[in-house]
């Protein structure tokens, strides 16, 4: 296996648009690489300019140290040695399961022991062996994209791409995959490049996550850092529930915070290093609010949504009525729509400036 390294990677389709934007991102020979993004932010397409489906415009790709993709530099997908996983799974249906992981290698001539030894490995390695001869119908989903992973683990590929490969199952098989690629990389320690809107997939999965939007890399970091630190107002309101909310920072403090005005309350809440007083933005998240002991900030329960174990809340604060606060409770201690609450901030993250 081998490392990635895009260095400001475009990629202009009709009246010049970027769909890929001077990307420069590198991948460790190894790491399991989620990118994250909504529809339409050009993730499928770095994915399709990694696997040689479309030429960069601008820029240059590399794999394990070899450039692939550059000024006047193409090289075919075919001899990138890419594996790719689509969420359709791409199996021939009126072949066996062996035929269908073993089809690259027999249109690059490898044969006999060698065949079938590549061909066993890969089945072992995802758990189906003793499917070997059976057809992909008679398959269910999460077989058949195990099929798709066996593919690519025989072509003994640099780099595994999966373009939303989970998109076609159900919530419960979608589960049960996520263990089966968490599995797959733990095994084979394949370097991994997951494409998916499904940001709980990519927190889940991956060692670090790359948010894209409009083209660009907006941010790339561990699941922890993503999820508590956002680098942008666009990161925090895609990654998680939260509400990012107008504050004024007052003055940086010691430990990484800032004390804050946010929603008619002053609070000390963590701040990225250089933060500065002026205006400024902040995510808080449910797990950030509690009930206030005293006065706090009075908000108005809009919808209670039950979850089962919790019941999510959706607030607005008198103090900004356009505002939408998220916030959880137990079933039994849960208020009802049009309830008043008094809650207290006890985190939050003040959005680095100009972000």
């Amino acid at each position: 296996m081998a490392g990635l390294t895009l260095e400001r990677a475009t990629r202009r389709f009709a009246q010049g648009r970027a769909a890929v934007d001077a990307v420069d991102l590198n991948v460790a020979d190894g790491e399991f690489l989620a990118v994250l993004g909504p529809s339409g932010c050009g993730k499928t397409t770095l994915l399709r300019l990694v696997a040689g489906f479309e030429h960069l415009d601008e820029g240059s790709i590399a794999l394990g140290g070899e450039k692939v993709s550059g000024p006047g530099l193409h090289v075919t997908p075919e001899e990138r040695r890419v594996g790719v996983v689509f969420q359709s799974y791409a199996l021939w249906p009126h072949m066996t399961v062996k035929r269908n992981v073993g089809y690259s290698l027999e249109v690059r001539g490898v044969k006999g022991a060698e065949y079938d030894k590549r061909v066993g490995a890969a089945l072992k390695t995802v758990g189906l062996g003793e499917f070997a001869e059976r057809r992909p119908a008679s398959l269910s989903g999460g077989q058949r994209q195990r099929v798709a992973l066996a593919r690519c683990l025989a072509m003994e590929p640099k780099l595994v791409l999966l373009d939303e490969p989970l998109a076609n199952l159900d919530v419960h098989l979608r589960a049960a995959m996520q263990d089966e690629f968490a599995e797959f990389h733990r095994v084979t320690r394949a370097t991994m490049l997951y494409v998916t809107h499904d940001q709980a997939e990519a927190l889940a999965l991956a060692d670090r996550v790359a948010v894209m939007d409009m083209g660009k890399l907006v941010q790339l970091a561990d699941p922890k850092t993503l999820y508590r630190e956002p680098a942008t107002a666009m990161v925090a309101a895609f990654i998680g529930r939260g509400a990012v909310v107008n504050a004024e920072v007052l003055e940086r403090e010691s430990g990484g915070k800032a004390m804050v005005e946010v929603l008619g309350t002053r609070v000390a809440l963590r701040a990225p290093v250089g933060a500065m007083p002026g205006p400024a933005r902040v995510l808080l998240r449910p797990e950030g609010l509690a009930p206030a002991i005293g006065a706090g900030i009075a908000a108005t329960v809009k919808r209670v949504i039950y979850q089962g174990s919790t019941n999510a809340i959706e607030l607005t604060p008198a103090q900004s009525p356009t505002e939408m606060l998220h916030w959880q409770a137990l079933p039994h201690a849960s208020p009802r729509s049009g309830d008043t609450l008094s809650l207290q901030i006890t985190d939050g993250w003040v959005i680095p400036s100009g972000a």
